[in-house]
Protein backbone atom coordinates (compact mmCIF):
# COMPACT_ATOMS: atom_id res chain seq x y z
CA UNK A 1 0.00 0.00 0.00
CA UNK A 2 3.05 2.12 0.96
CA UNK A 3 4.79 1.78 -2.30
CA UNK A 4 1.56 2.12 -4.66
CA UNK A 5 0.84 5.43 -2.69
CA UNK A 6 4.47 7.10 -3.16
CA UNK A 7 4.22 5.91 -7.08
CA UNK A 8 1.09 7.41 -7.75
CA UNK A 9 2.37 10.64 -5.91
CA UNK A 10 5.65 10.44 -7.70
CA UNK A 11 3.72 10.56 -10.87
CA UNK A 12 1.12 13.47 -9.74
CA UNK A 13 4.03 15.41 -8.77
CA UNK A 14 5.82 14.94 -12.23
CA UNK A 15 2.84 15.70 -14.17
CA UNK A 16 1.68 18.40 -12.40
CA UNK A 17 5.30 19.51 -12.09
CA UNK A 18 5.57 19.29 -16.27
CA UNK A 19 2.34 21.29 -16.48
CA UNK A 20 3.72 24.04 -14.19
CA UNK A 21 6.78 24.28 -17.04
CA UNK A 22 4.48 24.72 -20.20
CA UNK A 23 2.75 27.51 -18.12
CA UNK A 24 5.81 29.33 -17.19
CA UNK A 25 6.80 29.09 -20.08
CA UNK A 26 4.02 30.83 -21.37
CA UNK A 27 4.11 35.04 -21.12
CA UNK A 28 1.21 35.84 -18.41
CA UNK A 29 0.56 32.94 -15.55
CA UNK A 30 2.65 33.34 -12.37
CA UNK A 31 -0.79 33.85 -10.85
CA UNK A 32 -1.69 30.41 -12.00
CA UNK A 33 1.78 28.93 -10.89
CA UNK A 34 1.72 30.29 -7.73
CA UNK A 35 -2.07 28.59 -7.20
CA UNK A 36 -0.60 25.13 -8.59
CA UNK A 37 2.31 25.45 -6.32
CA UNK A 38 0.06 25.75 -3.65
CA UNK A 39 -2.66 23.23 -4.79
CA UNK A 40 0.88 20.39 -5.56
CA UNK A 41 2.04 21.18 -1.92
CA UNK A 42 -1.15 20.28 -0.08
CA UNK A 43 -1.60 17.16 -2.21
CA UNK A 44 1.82 16.26 -0.97
CA UNK A 45 1.05 17.00 2.27
CA UNK A 46 -2.06 15.26 2.09
CA UNK A 47 -0.37 11.70 0.90
CA UNK A 48 2.48 12.25 3.35
CA UNK A 49 0.40 12.18 5.78
CA UNK A 50 -2.16 9.25 4.56
CA UNK A 51 1.65 7.32 3.87
CA UNK A 52 2.83 7.70 7.80
CA UNK A 53 -0.18 7.26 9.46
CA UNK A 54 -0.15 3.94 7.16
CA UNK A 55 3.61 3.19 8.30
CA UNK A 56 2.73 3.66 12.13
CA UNK A 57 -0.23 1.10 11.39
CA UNK A 58 1.37 -1.33 9.81
CA UNK A 59 4.72 -1.45 12.08
CA UNK A 60 2.91 -1.32 15.56
CA UNK A 61 -0.49 -2.64 15.17
CA UNK A 62 -1.06 -6.10 16.33
CA UNK A 63 -4.10 -6.37 14.59
CA UNK A 64 -5.28 -7.36 11.33
CA UNK A 65 -6.83 -4.48 8.39
CA UNK A 66 -9.35 -4.62 6.13
CA UNK A 67 -8.30 -3.31 3.48
CA UNK A 68 -11.62 -3.04 1.70
CA UNK A 69 -13.24 -1.02 4.45
CA UNK A 70 -9.98 1.14 5.09
CA UNK A 71 -10.46 2.34 0.95
CA UNK A 72 -14.11 2.67 1.85
CA UNK A 73 -13.31 4.61 4.81
CA UNK A 74 -10.92 7.09 3.24
CA UNK A 75 -13.93 7.31 0.22
CA UNK A 76 -16.40 8.78 2.54
CA UNK A 77 -14.54 10.76 4.89
CA UNK A 78 -12.93 12.54 2.27
CA UNK A 79 -17.14 13.28 0.23
CA UNK A 80 -18.25 13.94 4.02
CA UNK A 81 -16.05 16.42 4.26
CA UNK A 82 -17.31 18.80 1.33
CA UNK A 83 -19.21 21.91 2.26
CA UNK A 84 -22.41 20.38 0.50
CA UNK A 85 -24.21 17.70 2.09
CA UNK A 86 -25.97 16.28 -1.04
CA UNK A 87 -22.47 15.10 -2.35
CA UNK A 88 -22.70 11.53 -2.02
CA UNK A 89 -20.16 8.61 -2.29
CA UNK A 90 -22.31 5.50 -3.20
CA UNK A 91 -20.46 1.59 -2.66
CA UNK A 92 -20.86 -0.64 -6.25
CA UNK A 93 -24.19 -2.32 -4.70
CA UNK A 94 -25.27 0.82 -4.49
CA UNK A 95 -24.26 2.81 -7.43
CA UNK A 96 -25.64 -0.36 -9.24
CA UNK A 97 -29.12 0.13 -7.66
CA UNK A 98 -29.26 3.65 -8.65
CA UNK A 99 -28.56 3.08 -12.06
CA UNK A 100 -31.20 0.53 -12.81
CA UNK A 101 -33.53 3.10 -10.82
CA UNK A 102 -32.40 5.46 -13.66
CA UNK A 103 -32.45 3.16 -16.27
CA UNK A 104 -36.37 1.93 -15.53
CA UNK A 105 -36.05 -1.78 -14.87
CA UNK A 106 -35.60 -3.81 -12.75
CA UNK A 107 -33.97 -7.34 -11.62
CA UNK A 108 -35.09 -8.92 -8.96
CA UNK A 109 -38.53 -9.55 -6.89
CA UNK A 110 -39.48 -5.56 -7.19
CA UNK A 111 -38.47 -4.50 -3.61
CA UNK A 112 -36.13 -1.82 -2.71
CA UNK A 113 -34.82 -2.31 0.56
CA UNK A 114 -32.32 -0.38 3.13
CA UNK A 115 -30.17 -1.66 5.69
CA UNK A 116 -31.70 -1.99 9.71
CA UNK A 117 -29.94 -3.87 11.97
CA UNK A 118 -28.48 -6.03 9.27
CA UNK A 119 -31.68 -7.02 8.01
CA UNK A 120 -33.37 -5.47 4.19
CA UNK A 121 -35.78 -3.52 5.12
CA UNK A 122 -38.65 -2.49 2.63
CA UNK A 123 -38.02 0.66 1.76
CA UNK A 124 -40.13 0.67 -1.85
CA UNK A 125 -42.67 -2.05 -3.57
CA UNK A 126 -42.77 -2.13 -7.48
CA UNK A 127 -46.44 -2.03 -8.80
CA UNK A 128 -47.24 -5.25 -10.46
CA UNK A 129 -44.08 -6.68 -9.00
CA UNK A 130 -43.77 -10.26 -7.83
CA UNK A 131 -43.61 -8.85 -4.06
CA UNK A 132 -46.58 -6.93 -4.45
CA UNK A 133 -48.68 -9.89 -5.56
CA UNK A 134 -47.28 -11.69 -2.63
CA UNK A 135 -48.01 -9.20 -0.03
CA UNK A 136 -44.89 -7.81 0.47
CA UNK A 137 -45.05 -4.59 2.15
CA UNK A 138 -43.28 -1.05 3.01
CA UNK A 139 -41.80 -1.35 6.63
CA UNK A 140 -41.53 -5.20 6.12
CA UNK A 141 -38.21 -6.45 7.30
CA UNK A 142 -36.51 -9.22 5.48
CA UNK A 143 -35.30 -11.48 8.22
CA UNK A 144 -34.55 -15.44 6.27
CA UNK A 145 -34.14 -15.81 2.41
CA UNK A 146 -34.38 -19.45 1.37
CA UNK A 147 -33.73 -20.62 4.72
CA UNK A 148 -30.42 -18.24 5.51
CA UNK A 149 -30.80 -15.69 7.69
CA UNK A 150 -29.78 -12.23 6.67
CA UNK A 151 -27.92 -11.21 9.92
CA UNK A 152 -25.61 -13.86 9.04
CA UNK A 153 -25.56 -13.91 5.45
CA UNK A 154 -24.66 -10.23 5.66
CA UNK A 155 -26.92 -6.98 4.22
CA UNK A 156 -24.92 -7.04 1.07
CA UNK A 157 -25.56 -10.69 0.04
CA UNK A 158 -29.23 -11.03 1.29
CA UNK A 159 -30.04 -8.20 -1.94
CA UNK A 160 -27.70 -9.79 -4.48
CA UNK A 161 -30.08 -12.93 -3.56
CA UNK A 162 -33.11 -10.90 -4.12
CA UNK A 163 -31.77 -9.62 -6.93
CA UNK A 164 -30.71 -13.31 -8.39
CA UNK A 165 -30.95 -14.65 -11.97
CA UNK A 166 -34.96 -13.81 -13.48
CA UNK A 167 -36.80 -17.20 -12.77
CA UNK A 168 -35.10 -17.61 -9.43
CA UNK A 169 -37.62 -19.04 -6.68
CA UNK A 170 -37.05 -17.51 -3.26
CA UNK A 171 -38.48 -18.77 -0.07
CA UNK A 172 -38.35 -14.83 1.99
CA UNK A 173 -39.33 -14.77 5.58
CA UNK A 174 -40.40 -11.20 7.16
CA UNK A 175 -41.45 -9.80 10.25
CA UNK A 176 -43.64 -7.10 10.49
CA UNK A 177 -44.60 -5.57 13.71
CA UNK A 178 -44.22 -8.33 15.70
CA UNK A 179 -45.43 -11.13 13.36
CA UNK A 180 -43.48 -13.72 10.84
CA UNK A 181 -44.82 -14.65 7.58
CA UNK A 182 -43.04 -16.91 4.80
CA UNK A 183 -43.89 -16.07 1.05
CA UNK A 184 -42.46 -17.72 -1.78
CA UNK A 185 -41.71 -15.29 -4.48
CA UNK A 186 -39.46 -15.58 -8.18
CA UNK A 187 -37.96 -12.86 -9.97
CA UNK A 188 -37.53 -11.33 -12.84
CA UNK A 189 -36.78 -8.79 -15.13
CA UNK A 190 -39.56 -6.20 -15.19
CA UNK A 191 -40.25 -2.14 -16.99
CA UNK A 192 -40.49 0.28 -14.25
CA UNK A 193 -44.48 1.57 -15.09
CA UNK A 194 -43.56 4.92 -13.66
CA UNK A 195 -46.61 6.42 -15.52
CA UNK A 196 -50.68 6.04 -14.79
CA UNK A 197 -53.17 7.56 -16.71
CA UNK A 198 -57.02 7.74 -16.76
CA UNK A 199 -59.95 9.80 -16.86
CA UNK A 200 -62.36 12.09 -14.73
CA UNK A 201 -65.06 12.66 -16.76
CA UNK A 202 -63.77 14.99 -19.48
CA UNK A 203 -60.35 15.75 -17.80
CA UNK A 204 -57.32 13.87 -18.03
CA UNK A 205 -54.78 12.66 -15.46
CA UNK A 206 -51.43 11.71 -15.73
CA UNK A 207 -49.79 10.02 -12.31
CA UNK A 208 -45.83 10.80 -13.14
CA UNK A 209 -44.44 8.40 -10.09
CA UNK A 210 -40.73 9.61 -10.58
CA UNK A 211 -38.16 10.17 -13.91
CA UNK A 212 -36.33 7.43 -15.45
CA UNK A 213 -34.85 6.76 -18.81
CA UNK A 214 -38.68 5.19 -19.69
CA UNK A 215 -40.62 8.01 -18.62
CA UNK A 216 -40.70 10.45 -21.71
CA UNK A 217 -42.05 7.00 -23.88
CA UNK A 218 -44.95 6.50 -21.01
CA UNK A 219 -45.72 9.82 -21.06
CA UNK A 220 -46.07 10.56 -24.40
CA UNK A 221 -47.76 7.54 -24.74
CA UNK A 222 -50.12 8.43 -21.92
CA UNK A 223 -50.59 11.89 -23.29
CA UNK A 224 -51.42 10.87 -26.66
CA UNK A 225 -54.14 8.46 -25.85
CA UNK A 226 -55.60 11.17 -23.55
CA UNK A 227 -55.46 13.29 -26.38
CA UNK A 228 -57.43 10.89 -28.35
CA UNK A 229 -60.21 10.45 -25.97
CA UNK A 230 -61.03 14.53 -26.70
CA UNK A 231 -60.48 15.32 -22.90
CA UNK A 232 -60.90 18.97 -22.46
CA UNK A 233 -58.47 19.50 -19.42
CA UNK A 234 -54.93 17.93 -18.15
CA UNK A 235 -53.54 16.81 -14.58
CA UNK A 236 -50.72 16.12 -14.29
CA UNK A 237 -49.79 14.72 -10.80
CA UNK A 238 -46.36 14.76 -9.39
CA UNK A 239 -46.94 14.38 -5.28
CA UNK A 240 -44.03 12.10 -3.78
CA UNK A 241 -42.37 12.35 -7.47
CA UNK A 242 -38.78 12.35 -5.76
CA UNK A 243 -36.63 11.16 -8.73
CA UNK A 244 -33.25 12.71 -9.77
CA UNK A 245 -32.68 12.23 -13.30
CA UNK A 246 -33.86 15.83 -15.01
CA UNK A 247 -33.58 14.06 -18.97
CA UNK A 248 -36.55 12.77 -18.85
CA UNK A 249 -38.47 15.61 -17.18
CA UNK A 250 -36.66 18.28 -19.78
CA UNK A 251 -37.88 16.16 -23.14
CA UNK A 252 -41.36 16.29 -21.97
CA UNK A 253 -41.29 19.70 -21.13
CA UNK A 254 -39.52 20.48 -24.55
CA UNK A 255 -42.17 18.54 -26.26
CA UNK A 256 -45.18 20.48 -24.41
CA UNK A 257 -43.54 24.20 -24.24
CA UNK A 258 -44.43 26.32 -27.11
CA UNK A 259 -41.42 27.02 -29.85
CA UNK A 260 -38.57 28.18 -28.42
CA UNK A 261 -39.78 28.87 -24.97
CA UNK A 262 -37.10 28.12 -21.88
CA UNK A 263 -37.70 24.86 -20.16
CA UNK A 264 -35.25 26.14 -17.11
CA UNK A 265 -31.77 28.13 -16.34
CA UNK A 266 -28.89 26.23 -15.38
CA UNK A 267 -27.12 28.20 -13.01
CA UNK A 268 -22.74 26.89 -12.67
CA UNK A 269 -21.09 26.96 -9.87
CA UNK A 270 -19.41 30.30 -10.86
CA UNK A 271 -22.34 31.91 -11.56
CA UNK A 272 -22.84 31.74 -15.02
CA UNK A 273 -26.11 31.38 -16.46
CA UNK A 274 -27.18 29.52 -19.50
CA UNK A 275 -30.39 28.46 -20.84
CA UNK A 276 -30.62 24.92 -20.51
CA UNK A 277 -33.02 23.43 -22.97
CA UNK A 278 -36.02 25.42 -25.02
CA UNK A 279 -39.44 24.23 -26.33
CA UNK A 280 -40.25 23.17 -29.69
CA UNK A 281 -44.07 23.20 -29.43
CA UNK A 282 -44.26 19.54 -30.83
CA UNK A 283 -47.05 18.59 -28.66
CA UNK A 284 -48.07 21.67 -26.75
CA UNK A 285 -51.93 21.35 -25.50
CA UNK A 286 -54.84 23.10 -26.41
CA UNK A 287 -56.32 22.53 -23.06
CA UNK A 288 -55.70 23.67 -20.02
CA UNK A 289 -53.18 21.97 -17.34
CA UNK A 290 -52.57 22.19 -14.41
CA UNK A 291 -50.41 20.22 -11.72
CA UNK A 292 -50.20 18.58 -8.17
CA UNK A 293 -47.24 18.76 -6.01
CA UNK A 294 -46.69 17.72 -2.33
CA UNK A 295 -43.92 18.42 -0.20
CA UNK A 296 -42.27 15.50 -1.45
CA UNK A 297 -41.91 16.66 -4.95
CA UNK A 298 -38.43 16.95 -5.48
CA UNK A 299 -36.06 17.98 -7.87
CA UNK A 300 -37.09 17.46 -11.68
CA UNK A 301 -40.29 17.12 -10.68
CA UNK A 302 -40.25 20.77 -8.91
CA UNK A 303 -38.72 22.19 -12.53
CA UNK A 304 -41.64 20.32 -14.14
CA UNK A 305 -44.34 21.90 -12.59
CA UNK A 306 -42.52 25.67 -12.42
CA UNK A 307 -41.79 25.60 -16.11
CA UNK A 308 -45.08 24.34 -16.81
CA UNK A 309 -46.27 27.29 -14.78
CA UNK A 310 -43.52 29.60 -16.90
CA UNK A 311 -44.35 27.99 -20.61
CA UNK A 312 -48.44 27.33 -20.12
CA UNK A 313 -49.25 29.63 -17.36
CA UNK A 314 -50.43 26.44 -15.78
CA UNK A 315 -51.53 26.92 -11.95
CA UNK A 316 -50.31 25.12 -9.20
CA UNK A 317 -52.38 23.08 -6.68
CA UNK A 318 -51.15 21.33 -3.37
CA UNK A 319 -48.03 22.11 -0.68
CA UNK A 320 -44.55 23.81 -1.25
CA UNK A 321 -41.85 21.53 -3.01
CA UNK A 322 -39.06 20.27 -1.38
CA UNK A 323 -36.91 23.16 -2.44
CA UNK A 324 -34.21 21.26 -4.08
CA UNK A 325 -33.29 22.71 -7.28
CA UNK A 326 -29.47 20.96 -7.94
CA UNK A 327 -28.39 19.50 -10.80
CA UNK A 328 -26.29 16.27 -10.17
CA UNK A 329 -23.49 14.19 -12.08
CA UNK A 330 -22.39 10.73 -10.90
CA UNK A 331 -19.20 9.56 -11.85
CA UNK A 332 -18.16 6.28 -11.97
CA UNK A 333 -14.82 4.74 -10.10
CA UNK A 334 -12.29 2.15 -11.25
CA UNK A 335 -13.76 -0.47 -8.86
CA UNK A 336 -17.37 -0.40 -9.62
CA UNK A 337 -17.81 2.72 -6.76
CA UNK A 338 -19.29 6.08 -7.54
CA UNK A 339 -19.79 9.83 -6.16
CA UNK A 340 -22.68 12.14 -6.80
CA UNK A 341 -21.65 15.79 -7.02
CA UNK A 342 -24.19 18.81 -7.47
CA UNK A 343 -22.32 20.79 -10.61
CA UNK A 344 -25.47 23.41 -11.39
CA UNK A 345 -28.63 24.62 -10.21
CA UNK A 346 -31.66 24.79 -12.41
CA UNK A 347 -34.78 27.07 -12.11
CA UNK A 348 -37.02 28.73 -14.39
CA UNK A 349 -37.24 31.91 -16.01
CA UNK A 350 -39.60 33.09 -12.73
CA UNK A 351 -39.30 30.21 -10.60
CA UNK A 352 -36.50 29.70 -8.25
CA UNK A 353 -36.10 25.95 -6.87
CA UNK A 354 -33.25 25.65 -4.79
CA UNK A 355 -33.67 25.84 -0.82
CA UNK A 356 -37.29 27.72 -1.61
CA UNK A 357 -39.64 25.07 -3.39
CA UNK A 358 -42.37 25.72 -5.71
CA UNK A 359 -45.63 27.54 -3.73
CA UNK A 360 -48.61 26.85 -5.10
CA UNK A 361 -51.54 28.36 -6.62
CA UNK A 362 -54.03 26.87 -4.86
CA UNK A 363 -53.09 25.12 -1.59
CA UNK A 364 -54.48 21.86 -0.52
CA UNK A 365 -54.01 19.29 2.09
CA UNK A 366 -54.82 15.74 2.17
CA UNK A 367 -55.70 15.53 5.95
CA UNK A 368 -55.05 11.81 6.40
CA UNK A 369 -51.80 11.86 4.65
CA UNK A 370 -50.77 12.09 1.09
CA UNK A 371 -48.14 8.91 0.27
CA UNK A 372 -48.74 7.17 -2.29
CA UNK A 373 -50.14 4.16 -0.26
CA UNK A 374 -52.18 6.57 1.52
CA UNK A 375 -53.97 8.48 -1.85
CA UNK A 376 -54.48 5.03 -3.32
CA UNK A 377 -57.25 4.56 -0.57
CA UNK A 378 -58.68 8.09 -1.83
CA UNK A 379 -60.81 8.91 -4.75
CA UNK A 380 -62.00 12.51 -6.55
CA UNK A 381 -64.12 13.49 -3.62
CA UNK A 382 -62.03 12.31 -0.86
CA UNK A 383 -58.35 13.60 -2.05
CA UNK A 384 -59.16 17.50 -1.49
CA UNK A 385 -55.72 18.05 -3.60
CA UNK A 386 -57.34 16.78 -6.64
CA UNK A 387 -60.48 17.47 -5.93
CA UNK A 388 -59.43 20.92 -6.12
CA UNK A 389 -57.32 20.48 -9.32
CA UNK A 390 -60.62 19.34 -10.79
CA UNK A 391 -62.44 22.41 -10.00
CA UNK A 392 -59.35 24.76 -11.28
CA UNK A 393 -59.37 22.94 -14.52
CA UNK A 394 -62.99 23.09 -15.04
CA UNK A 395 -63.29 26.19 -14.04
CA UNK A 396 -60.56 26.77 -17.15
CA UNK A 397 -62.27 25.17 -19.78
CA UNK A 398 -63.45 27.80 -22.80
CA UNK A 399 -67.61 27.79 -22.37
CA UNK A 400 -69.19 26.12 -25.34
CA UNK A 401 -70.19 27.98 -27.90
Amino acid sequence: MNRKISLGLAIALMAIAAAITFIISTSYSMNIYNNLVADVQQRAEMYQKLEQIDSYVRAYYDGTIDEDKLIEALAEGYISIIEDAEADYMTAQEYAVYKERQSGTHLGIGVYTREDGGYPTVTEVLANSPASASGISVGDTIVEINGQSCLDIGYQESCELLRSASGTQLEVTLTSSGAERTVVVSTTQMTVATVQARTYGDLGYIKIRTFNEKTFQQFMAAYSSLQSQGVKGLIIDLRNNGGDIYDPAVNILAALLPLDSSVAINIGRDGTQSVYETGNGDRTPSVPVCTIVNERTKGPAELFAASLKDGLKSPIVGMTTAGEGDFFESYSLYDGTAIVLPISTLRTQTIEIEGVGVKPDYEATVTNGDTDEQLALLDETTDNALHRAIEVVTSQIPAEQ
